[in-house]
C-alpha cells in the first residue's frame, strides 16, 4: 500500500540535492513521524499533506512546498490516495537554490511558489501528467537547474567542511569545527545558522543522535549501548536526546518505528553517490 523509491539528480545538482524520491500510498490516511531532517522540496501530486510540528503547530501543506531544516520530529498525515515527489536539499543546495537563510525557515513550511514563482506549479502539473519515474526525474532536473542559473554564491568550502565534521565521528566537537575553519566562534555560529538552520552545538547533538538512529535502524548495533557508543553520558541522556530528534525512545524505534521513516533508512544507502550527511537525515 506504500511505495518509496529514490533517484539520483543530474550530475550538476549532486552535492546540492541529496536525492529525489517518490512516495505513494493508497491508504485513506498514512500517518508517519519524520525525524529531524534536512530541508526539503515536495511536490504533492495527489492527495493532501499535513504536518504537526513539535510545538503543536498544524500546517496544511501547499501542493508545492519547501520545508526548512528541522530540529525535532514532525508528524505527517497524508490523505490519500496520495503521491509526492520530493527532493532533499543539502545545506549548500538550500543556500544556493532557495536563497533564504536556513534559520529563517527552520522548522517551518511555506509555499515554494513564493520563491520559485509559477515554475513550481508548472513542475507539479507536469509531474502529475508524467507516466514514469524517468519523466518525473527529468522534470525535477530541469526545474532545479533553472533555479541553479539564478543561484546566489555559497561558500562551498564551509559547507563541505561542516558536512564532513558532522559525519566524521560519532560525537562532533564544536571546537574542532572552529579550529578547522580558522574563523571566530561567533562567525562559525552565524554561518552555521545561515546554511544549516541551527547553531553548531545543536547540529552536533542532532547528528550524533541521527547517526545512532541509523545504526539501530540498519541493524548495525544490537543494543542501545552499541548505538550510543561514547557520544552520550549514559542511557538516560541517550533516551532524552533520541526523543528530542527522533520522537520516541530507542526501544520503541526498534519495535514500532514509523513506516516510511524506517524504510527510508534502509533504502537511502542503496542509492549510489548519496552524500553521507543525507544518510542520517
Amino acid at each position: 500500500m506504500v511505495e518509496l523509491r529514490y533517484f539520483s539528480p543530474a550530475p550538476q545538482l549532486r552535492g546540492l540535492i541529496s536525492s529525489y524520491y517518490w512516495c505513494s500510498s493508497g491508504l485513506p490516511v498514512l500517518a508517519d513521524r519524520l525525524r529531524a531532517e534536512l530541508g526539503q522540496v515536495r511536490f504533492v501530486v495527489a492527495g493532501r499533506l499535513r504536518y504537526t510540528y513539535a510545538d503543536g503547530r498544524i500546517v496544511d501543506c501547499p501542493d508545492v512546498l519547501v520545508s526548512g531544516p528541522t530540529t525535532s520530529p514532525v508528524i505527517t498525515q497524508a490523505f490519500g490516495p496520495f503521491s509526492v515527489f520530493g527532493a532533499g536539499l543539502m545545506p549548500a543546495g538550500w543556500s544556493s537554490l532557495i536563497g533564504v537563510d536556513a534559520d529563517e525557515l527552520g522548522d517551518q513550511t511555506i509555499d515554494l511558489g513564493g520563491i520559485a514563482g509559477e515554475r513550481a506549479t508548472a513542475a507539479r502539473e507536469a509531474m502529475g501528467n508524467a507516466v514514469s519515474d524517468a519523466m518525473r526525474v527529468d522534470i525535477a532536473d530541469r526545474f532545479f537547474l533553472d533555479l541553479l542559473e539564478r543561484a546566489r554564491p555559497v561558500p562551498l568550502w564551509f559547507t563541505t567542511l561542516t558536512d564532513d565534521w558532522l559525519t566524521a565521528t560519532q560525537d562532533p566537537g564544536v571546537d574542532a569545527l572552529v579550529e578547522a575553519t580558522g574563523m571566530s566562534q561567533r562567525q562559525v555560529e552565524r554561518w552555521a545558522r545561515r546554511h544549516y538552520g541551527a547553531s553548531p552545538k545543536l547540529l552536533a547533538r542532532k547528528y550524533r543522535t541521527l547517526q545512532a538512529a541509523v545504526r539501530l535502524g540498519n541493524g548495525d548495533s544490537g543494543s542501545w549501548s552499541d548505538a550510543a557508543g561514547t557520544a552520550f553520558y549514559d542511557q538516560s541522556h541517550f533516551i532524552r536526546e533520541f526523543r528530542q530528534f527522533i520522537g520516541m525512545t530507542p526501544t520503541r524505534f526498534l519495535a514500532d518505528s514509523a513506516p516510511v521513516s524506517r524504510v527510508s533508512i534502509a533504502r537511502r544507502r542503496l542509492l549510489p553517490g548519496m552524500p553521507k550527511l543525507a544518510l542520517y537525515s
